[in-house]
């Protein structure tokens, strides 16, 4: 396990996976081949998966007063993960994931208690923010939340690591001040146009990791992007698929590689995800990994 302490701030609730053989049209019902259930959210997919990739990790997140929530947490604690919830009245986030028979998904969220985490909240949880190596921040709650703990990591010399997904309303202090920004492809044409290498250059961006699915991942850095390419993997369900980069670039970031080195791994990472069915339950241990 190595020393540096990772705190993930975002959102945590419970998800549902139905399977089908292909995504329904307007007005048609599809028969689901199957169904599981399992905590999961975008922050909390990836301290689960930086915790199973070996590093100490934290995670920050609201609940409602309800089972549900009450799963989530318990779950945190199984994978060895420092959970620090905050309680809101009213239901825990809940999300439902359709996959279909080459993989794909689609994903309907409801934030719930989740996407109530705010400013005030993380400032009350400062102490565990300031011990951290990397504050890793993403867009499913409150933006107010995400100023908080900038505020606070800039205070304290933590770096921040931001996957802004959804890729809609990023405040730019938080895109600038970031050490480095994980979005996909789509999300990088969202913030930053269609020539998003041109447009990060533009928008003052340090370094980004653009993910590209079955394509790799680019690097940008020092004004330049270059490319990592996938490993080839027969993909049985991509969700969580990002969560797990991202995760794992920042457990390699904390053990001092460079920014290409750690993207190398996640493109492992992400690769062993993929490969096996649902997001938490899919997510790889450092022992499975090349």
């Amino acid at each position: 396990m190595i020393d540096e302490h990772i705190c993930f701030i975002g959102l945590g609730g419970y998800s549902a996976f139905m399977s089908v053989d292909h995504f329904n049209a307007a007005g048609e019902t599809v028969k689901a081949g199957s169904f599981f259930a399992e905590p999961g959210g975008k922050g909390y997919n990836q301290a689960v998966a930086a915790a199973r990739l070996g590093a100490k990790c934290s995670f920050i997140g609201a609940f409602g007063r309800d089972e549900a929530g009450d799963m989530c947490i318990d779950f945190l604690k199984r994978e060895g993960i420092l959970p620090i919830a905050f309680y809101k009245d009213c239901p825990s986030a809940y999300a439902c994931i359709i996959t279909d028979s080459i993989g794909e998904n689609r994903v309907t969220v409801y934030g719930g208690a989740g996407a109530l985490l705010d400013g005030g909240d993380i400032y009350s949880a400062e102490e565990y923010i300031k011990n951290s190596s990397l504050v890793v921040l993403q867009n499913e709650v409150d933006p107010s939340a995400n100023a908080a703990a900038l505020e606070i990591a800039e205070k304290y010399g933590a770096k921040i690591v931001l996957n802004p997904a959804p890729a809609g309303g990023m405040d730019e202090r938080i895109i600038k001040g970031a050490y480095v920004i994980t979005p996909n492809e789509f999300e990088a044409k969202t913030l930053f146009g269609e020539d998003w290498e041109g447009g990060m250059r533009r928008a003052g961006v340090s370094r980004a990791v653009v993910t590209l699915g079955e394509n790799g991942c680019a690097v940008f850095e020092d004004g330049k992007a270059l490319r990592i390419p996938a490993v080839p993997v027969k993909a049985v369900d991509t969700t969580g698929a990002g969560d797990c980069f991202t995760a794992a670039m920042c457990v390699k970031l904390c053990e001092g590689q460079s920014l290409h080195s750690a993207a190398e791994y996640a493109v492992r990472a992400s690769a062993a995800a993929v490969s096996k069915k649902y997001a938490v339950d899919g997510m790889p241990f450092a022992s499975e990994l090349p």
